[in-house]
């Protein structure tokens, strides 16, 4: 119970800070803590170049930590990515189909979630889960469905902070030429 009111207490604040200016809450920068949100601000663009940087590679680790169905368009995506970029010698190559693995992402996350409850499913639906490698998390289990669904998240958290910047990447790139001529 203590659980589950800490989830519902966290999606208010995150709820609330979403739709702080229609809410009327005070700004950061309008309360006490104006001079640490400079501090926050600097921090925050060297964590998210450092996202821009490292969200290859956790998409690669999420499509190899736990091989399975469920992986597998992330580890497409990866290859995919990673020949796009040799053959046109562009970084933007590497985030190649990033929209449709944040909304995959997303749905995984749901998926593994509601998997977690404490439901009796019934045997088709826990073999289907296994066939396509949802799991659930509990003593027994292995480190590679544990690695993969942490870095699921991360991917996902990781993907929704630089989500800005790769769309106005793919604005740049769309304007420019990119014939063959």
């Amino acid at each position: 119970m203590y659980f589950l009111a800490l989830q519902l207490l966290t999606s208010l604040v995150a709820l609330a800070d979403i739709y702080s200016s229609r809410f009327g809450f005070a700004r950061w920068r309008d309360t006490w803590w104006s001079p640490f949100s400079g501090i926050f601000e600097h921090l925050g663009s060297h964590l998210r170049v450092a996202s821009c940087l490292l969200l290859p590679a956790v998409q690669l680790a999420v499509g190899i930590c736990n091989p399975s169905w469920v992986s597998l368009p992330f580890f497409i995506g990866s290859c995919a990515g990673l020949v796009d970029w040799s053959l046109t010698s562009n970084v933007s190559g590497l985030f190649r189909w990033w929209r449709v693995l944040y909304i995959y992402a997303g749905c995984n996350i749901v998926l593994l979630y509601l998997y977690q409850l404490p439901i009796n499913f019934s045997d088709m639906i826990r073999w289907i889960a296994s066939f396509i490698g949802v799991f659930r998390i509990s003593v027994e289990t292995e480190g590679p469905d544990i690695c993969s669904g942490l870095f699921l998240v991360s991917f996902y958290i990781m993907l929704s902070y630089v989500r800005s910047d790769l769309e106005d990447m793919d604005f740049i790139m769309s304007t420019s030429e990119n014939n063959l001529v």
